[in-house]
């Protein structure tokens, strides 16, 4: 007989979500974290949690502070990218790259100017967020097209569940942990597909949007003939000047600096009047710092009580204060604008924030759950063949999910005991994670090929353990929770919280990996329900 659609459907939906499913929780599990990218550099960066600024402003006088500070940092020409404090980094930071391209990282008290270095760690937003969208791999765009292949393939596999699922509402209240192991993962599987199904639609079709430009660079450019310059000003408002060569001594420079805290008070205003109400600059970018073609670039790049980014980026010649270019987008980019806020989630709101968290959780939850099931309907029959495809498969379910949650929470733990003064420090909490990674899915094929059928509660107890000792370290280190209500500097507080939810649901799956499995006809029915 012919097979019916459900059937291809189901062989689509097996085998795509093996290959690619590795990927898939890597996106989603630190696409989670990243919803807290900005509370997780609090949490490891315990020094810039000492300034708690004025939310989401400076006066013109702390501005100034700051540029001197800056001006003192980067004697040599150089590109700053300063953002300025929000509610949830009240503390300003500026990230300076000098000429031969050396990144230099900075929170600075806008009060006394004291310069504190962030470099010591990525933190959430130089680790976990450039993971999320390019696996942290940089050479020729890999990452991205990685991330390309992954979310077109969610895509589909969202699609094809759908069609071989029918009874979606019946299914949004079925689960039955009671059952035989491979039916309780399978409602489990679909339980948490069916909950959040319109959340991871919604986020994988935003994040293909976002990198658009990427994939077909061909698209954007065609409008403009082939000019990428004109292309990146209509889109964005980016302009460059090739440096002049002529290098402005200290004076000018220091001049042109004091001249920004006006600049930007005036942009404000203007962008209050535009939009009838009080609007504030977010970003504050200065290319070839002490160049006579030196650029200022004042950004209001994500509105904190609204959705999408905003389109406000105004471009001024810095030593003359002339406004070179007020970027007005078109409509279609408006809606862009509004896809890509929705996505990165950096408007101020907490409830919502937490809710695209469970989401991203529940997204791992069925990841995971889909593989578990894969596993226990198929171990028998895989065993008693003798396949070396279900080792396989096995030792990356338990090293490519867990086996992640595990490096994060080293990664923690790393952050938690490597001394500040050590050289390269960011580097070697990198390496701790990767190589607890790669350990991880050593063990797990040792245990796939040597068939331990506990291995699921090793990894379980020890991401446990890890995630109660990068709490209990930062307890001792920081104060944790007690000096962070104390001081009301809920970012670090919000993590440490996070923790012992991991804490807990760890001991919670333990326990239920070590309750007997039921005896019944596992094979088979599992097999069928597929």
């Amino acid at each position: 007989m012919t097979p019916s659609i459900r059937q291809h459907m189901a062989w689509f939906h097996t085998w795509f979500g093996l290959v690619i499913g590795f990927l898939l929780f890597s996106v989603f599990w630190t696409g989670t974290l990243t919803v807290f990218d900005k509370e997780f550099d609090r949490w490891m960066h315990p020094e810039s949690r000492s300034v708690q600024s004025q939310c989401c402003s400076l006066t013109a006088a702390q501005l100034e502070t700051v540029l001197l500070k800056v001006h003192a940092l980067a004697p040599e020409p150089a590109n700053i990218r300063f953002h300025l404090p929000t509610a949830r980094t009240p503390m300003p930071s500026v990230r300076i790259t000098e000429h031969d391209n050396t990144l230099k990282t900075y929170y600075i008290d806008p009060d006394t100017g004291k310069a504190l270095p962030g470099e010591y760690t990525l933190g959430g937003t130089g680790f976990f967020f450039p993971f999320h969208y390019k696996f942290n791999i940089a050479w020729m765009n890999v990452g991205y097209y990685m991330l390309g292949i992954a979310g077109l393939a969610m895509l589909t596999l969202l699609i094809s569940g759908v069609v071989l699922h029918r009874k979606l509402l019946a299914e949004f209240f079925l689960f039955r942990p009671k059952k035989n192991r491979a039916r309780s993962l399978l409602d489990l599987h679909n339980l948490s597909s069916v909950v959040a199904l319109p959340f991871y639609i919604t986020i994988t079709f935003s994040g293909l949007l976002i990198l658009f430009s990427i994939y077909f660079q061909w698209a954007t450019l065609t409008a403009f003939d082939g000019d990428k310059a004109a292309s990146q000003k209509a889109m964005s408002g980016f302009i460059n000047l090739p440096p002049s060569g002529f290098v402005e001594n200290d004076n000018q420079k220091l001049a042109a600096l004091k001249r920004i805290p006006a600049i930007v008070q005036a942009r404000e205003a203007a962008w209050s009047a535009a939009l009838g109400e009080h609007t504030t600059a977010d970003a504050i970018n200065i290319r070839n710092l002490g160049d006579s073609n030196a650029l200022l670039e004042i950004r209001r790049v994500f509105p904190e009580r609204s959705i999408g980014m905003s389109t406000h980026t105004d471009t001024f010649l810095l030593h003359t204060g002339e406004l070179l270019h007020a970027h007005e987008p078109k409509p279609i980019k408006s809606f862009t604008h509004w896809i890509t806020g929705l996505h990165f989630i950096q408007f101020d709101h907490a409830a919502l924030r937490v809710l695209y968290a469970i989401g991203g959780l529940l997204g791992c939850v069925m990841i995971h759950t889909g593989f578990l099931f894969w596993l226990e309907s198929r171990r028998v029959q895989h065993h008693t063949r003798k396949l070396s495809g279900f080792a396989v498969v096995q030792a990356l379910s338990v090293g490519g999910t867990l086996g992640m949650m595990i490096a994060t929470a080293a990664f923690l733990v790393a952050n938690q005991l490597i001394p500040h003064h050590v050289a390269n420090r960011a580097t070697l909490e990198t390496d701790v994670f990767y190589s607890v990674w790669v350990l991880a899915i050593v063990w797990a094929f040792i245990n796939a090929v040597t068939y331990k059928s506990k291995q699921w509660l090793t990894p379980t107890w020890l991401f446990t353990a890890l995630c109660a000792l990068a709490w209990l370290l930062n307890q001792i280190n920081t104060g944790g929770m007690v000096t962070a209500l104390r001081l009301q500097e809920m970012n670090s507080f919000a993590i440490d919280v996070g923790l012992l939810f991991m804490v807990a649901s760890g001991v919670y799956a333990a326990r239920k990996l070590t309750a007997p499995a039921r005896v019944s006809r596992l094979n088979k029915e599992a097999f069928e329900c597929n």
